[in-house]
Protein backbone atom coordinates (compact mmCIF):
# COMPACT_ATOMS: atom_id res chain seq x y z
CA UNK A 1 0.00 0.00 0.00
CA UNK A 2 1.00 3.47 -0.27
CA UNK A 3 0.80 6.76 1.69
CA UNK A 4 0.73 9.98 0.71
CA UNK A 5 0.93 11.23 4.48
CA UNK A 6 2.01 8.91 7.58
CA UNK A 7 -1.22 6.27 8.08
CA UNK A 8 -3.69 7.86 4.86
CA UNK A 9 -3.96 6.28 1.66
CA UNK A 10 -2.50 7.79 -2.03
CA UNK A 11 -4.64 11.39 -1.53
CA UNK A 12 -3.74 14.75 -3.49
CA UNK A 13 -0.89 15.84 -1.55
CA UNK A 14 1.64 14.40 -3.89
CA UNK A 15 4.35 13.47 -0.83
CA UNK A 16 4.36 9.51 -1.79
CA UNK A 17 6.13 6.88 0.41
CA UNK A 18 5.86 3.06 0.34
CA UNK A 19 5.50 3.34 4.13
CA UNK A 20 4.86 5.27 6.96
CA UNK A 21 7.77 3.86 8.58
CA UNK A 22 9.87 5.18 5.44
CA UNK A 23 8.96 8.86 5.80
CA UNK A 24 9.30 8.70 9.77
CA UNK A 25 12.86 7.18 9.14
CA UNK A 26 14.06 10.05 6.29
CA UNK A 27 12.55 13.61 8.06
CA UNK A 28 14.00 12.47 11.43
CA UNK A 29 17.44 10.66 10.88
CA UNK A 30 20.67 12.76 11.95
CA UNK A 31 21.11 15.97 9.36
CA UNK A 32 24.47 16.98 8.81
CA UNK A 33 24.08 20.35 10.95
CA UNK A 34 22.80 18.14 14.20
CA UNK A 35 26.01 15.82 13.33
CA UNK A 36 28.20 18.60 13.13
CA UNK A 37 26.65 20.62 16.48
CA UNK A 38 27.17 17.26 17.98
CA UNK A 39 30.94 16.87 17.46
CA UNK A 40 31.57 20.72 19.43
CA UNK A 41 28.68 20.37 22.06
CA UNK A 42 28.71 17.69 24.00
CA UNK A 43 25.11 18.92 24.81
CA UNK A 44 22.92 18.51 21.95
CA UNK A 45 19.96 15.86 21.74
CA UNK A 46 21.85 13.03 20.04
CA UNK A 47 25.01 13.54 22.33
CA UNK A 48 23.47 13.42 25.73
CA UNK A 49 21.05 10.41 24.65
CA UNK A 50 23.79 8.72 23.41
CA UNK A 51 25.45 9.17 27.03
CA UNK A 52 21.76 7.67 28.75
CA UNK A 53 22.17 4.64 25.64
CA UNK A 54 25.48 3.21 26.99
CA UNK A 55 24.53 3.95 30.61
CA UNK A 56 22.02 1.33 30.62
CA UNK A 57 19.11 4.18 30.89
CA UNK A 58 17.62 2.63 27.58
CA UNK A 59 18.10 -0.87 28.08
CA UNK A 60 19.17 -1.35 31.54
CA UNK A 61 21.59 -2.56 33.74
CA UNK A 62 22.50 -5.61 31.99
CA UNK A 63 23.09 -3.24 28.78
CA UNK A 64 24.95 -0.81 31.29
CA UNK A 65 27.67 -3.77 32.50
CA UNK A 66 28.07 -4.91 29.09
CA UNK A 67 29.13 -1.73 27.58
CA UNK A 68 31.53 -1.09 30.64
CA UNK A 69 32.77 -4.49 30.18
CA UNK A 70 33.71 -4.01 26.26
CA UNK A 71 35.43 -0.43 26.72
CA UNK A 72 37.71 -1.79 29.48
CA UNK A 73 38.89 -4.37 27.64
CA UNK A 74 39.78 -2.43 24.73
CA UNK A 75 40.26 1.16 26.82
CA UNK A 76 43.59 1.41 25.23
CA UNK A 77 42.67 0.57 21.43
CA UNK A 78 41.15 3.07 19.66
CA UNK A 79 40.37 1.17 16.63
CA UNK A 80 38.08 -0.92 18.58
CA UNK A 81 36.77 1.87 20.57
CA UNK A 82 35.89 3.23 17.17
CA UNK A 83 34.02 0.40 15.94
CA UNK A 84 31.68 0.06 19.26
CA UNK A 85 31.40 3.91 18.98
CA UNK A 86 29.88 3.47 15.75
CA UNK A 87 28.04 0.71 16.27
CA UNK A 88 26.48 1.71 19.41
CA UNK A 89 25.75 5.50 17.88
CA UNK A 90 23.67 3.61 14.98
CA UNK A 91 22.11 0.94 17.35
CA UNK A 92 21.25 4.13 19.13
CA UNK A 93 19.69 6.09 16.60
CA UNK A 94 18.25 3.15 15.07
CA UNK A 95 16.11 2.60 18.56
CA UNK A 96 15.26 6.00 18.80
CA UNK A 97 13.87 6.45 14.71
CA UNK A 98 12.33 2.83 14.72
CA UNK A 99 15.07 1.77 11.72
CA UNK A 100 17.94 -0.78 11.40
CA UNK A 101 21.10 0.40 12.63
CA UNK A 102 22.40 -0.20 8.77
CA UNK A 103 19.88 2.25 7.49
CA UNK A 104 21.25 4.74 10.15
CA UNK A 105 24.71 3.97 8.77
CA UNK A 106 24.25 4.52 5.28
CA UNK A 107 22.56 7.80 5.71
CA UNK A 108 25.32 9.26 7.77
CA UNK A 109 28.07 7.96 5.25
CA UNK A 110 25.89 9.62 2.49
CA UNK A 111 24.74 12.57 4.19
CA UNK A 112 27.95 13.44 6.26
CA UNK A 113 31.48 14.17 5.22
CA UNK A 114 34.18 11.56 6.53
CA UNK A 115 36.22 13.96 8.59
CA UNK A 116 33.15 15.18 10.46
CA UNK A 117 32.20 11.42 10.75
CA UNK A 118 35.55 11.22 12.09
CA UNK A 119 35.33 13.98 14.30
CA UNK A 120 32.16 12.82 15.87
CA UNK A 121 33.89 9.02 15.98
CA UNK A 122 36.27 10.64 18.53
CA UNK A 123 33.71 12.23 20.73
CA UNK A 124 31.30 9.81 21.11
CA UNK A 125 34.69 7.25 21.67
CA UNK A 126 35.65 9.74 24.82
CA UNK A 127 31.90 9.19 25.61
CA UNK A 128 32.01 5.65 25.87
CA UNK A 129 35.70 5.71 27.83
CA UNK A 130 33.74 8.46 30.50
CA UNK A 131 31.97 5.13 31.46
CA UNK A 132 35.17 3.49 33.08
CA UNK A 133 37.57 6.29 32.77
CA UNK A 134 38.12 6.87 36.78
CA UNK A 135 38.61 3.42 37.54
CA UNK A 136 40.53 2.71 34.37
CA UNK A 137 43.14 5.89 34.91
CA UNK A 138 43.79 4.94 38.49
CA UNK A 139 44.75 1.71 38.09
Amino acid sequence: MFYCCPLHPVGNCGNITKTNKETKTMRDLPTTKEIKESITDCNTWHRRFFRCWIDGSYLGADHYHDNCDKVRRDYGNDKALRALAITSFCAFVAHEEDCSPRTVQRHLVREVSRDDLEALNVELIDDLRDLVRDEMEVA
